[in-house]
């Protein structure tokens, strides 16, 4: 009697632990599923990204088109004016999207000023290697400025696409992973760290 008891306890504890231990894998596979659906997700966000990893690095490499007709033009880097008419465009035109006119702001001043890194280096280095004159140099205003209109419109409809990871703290590396990979940075790595740089931090 005394054996036939020992059994039958042991019978239902191994029985009660096998439950629980299935109860156990169960959730744990239930956990896994939901932090997998979540990391998908989270990639399939980031891919959203894209389209600004673009027209950012685009827009870089027209610098050296730029660079190029200047130089050609015996003209300065820095032009003031024209960077306070592309950032007022870029403001309003965000403006109209409902973007914040600060973050644009500070979006686009990035751009220029990285822009002006890659055209001061390269000035840089065509004085030393004393060029004269470049036959391939773009028409700024037939070429290269309506192409900057182009991306200007793509940069901002993919900060509203995006805002709320753009945005977000916690979101911060993620971003830097999805935009990180710039042809540009062949060109400029400091430049390609003052175009992103906006992305980097919470506005």
């Amino acid at each position: 009697m005394h054996k036939n008891t020992s059994l039958g306890y042991w019978t239902r504890g191994a029985a009660l632990l096998v439950l629980l231990l299935a109860g156990g894998i169960a959730g744990a596979q239930d956990k896994s599923g939901e932090r997998l659906d979540q990391v998908a997700a989270r990639g399939e966000n980031l891919a959203q990204l894209e389209p600004l990893r673009l027209a950012i690095d685009q827009r870089l490499l027209l610098a050296q088109g730029v660079a190029r007709a200047k130089w050609n033009a015996r003209a300065q880097v820095e032009d003031l004016p024209r960077e306070a008419q592309v950032i007022r465009a870029a403001v309003e035109q965000g403006a109209a999207l409902g973007l914040p006119g600060g973050w644009v702001e500070a979006v686009f001043r990035a751009q220029i000023e990285a822009s002006k890194t890659v055209q001061r280096e390269l000035f840089a280095q065509w004085r030393a290697q004393q060029v004269d004159h470049f036959a391939d140099a773009p028409d700024l205003a037939k070429t290269v400025r309506p192409e900057l209109d182009r991306l200007t419109a793509q940069i901002l409809r993919s900060m509203l696409d995006n805002q709320s990871a753009l945005r977000d703290p916690a979101r911060k590396s993620d971003v830097a992973r999805a935009l990180g990979a710039l042809e540009a940075r062949t060109l400029s790595p400091a430049a390609a760290e003052q175009a992103l740089a906006p992305f980097q931090s919470q506005q």
